[in-house]
């Protein structure tokens, strides 16, 4: 059997962690999921700053495609933040900038967004 990755740039809030990896194999049929993982990531990707954090993001999820042939990357962001706080709203908007962010980093593979809400359910974000 092939094992299939995906990749999560996601938080490192725990309450994350879990519905995002069973959300994203059973969407996207793969097997595992490479956790590229920093507090309050849509906030950073989705910033104009953070050159280096966002290249150590990037290099990370680069490992994931390039060595795991990783072909589905989800930007993650969440309710009750501690790493960037804000609502509903405010993530959404930033999950989208960053999923912008990311395609620009040319990679082969489909981006795209989700948001766990208080009941730890996934929301897609276009």
């Amino acid at each position: 059997m092939n094992f299939k990755f995906g990749t999560a740039i996601n938080c490192i809030d725990g309450r994350t962690q879990e519905p995002v990896i069973d959300f994203m194999k059973q969407k996207y049929g793969i097997d595992g999921v490479d956790m590229v993982t920093f507090p309050g990531v849509d906030g950073v990707v989705s910033s104009l700053g953070n050159f280096n954090t966002i290249a150590l993001i990037r290099n990370a999820v680069a490992i994931s495609i390039e060595k795991h042939g990783s072909r589905i990357i989800a930007v993650v962001g969440h309710f009750d933040c501690a790493g960037n706080p804000g609502n509903r709203e405010h993530h959404y908007s930033q999950i989208g900038k960053a999923v912008q962010q990311v395609s620009s980093w040319n990679f082969d593979g489909k981006i795209v967004g989700l948001y766990v809400n208080d009941n730890r359910q996934i929301e897609e974000v276009n």
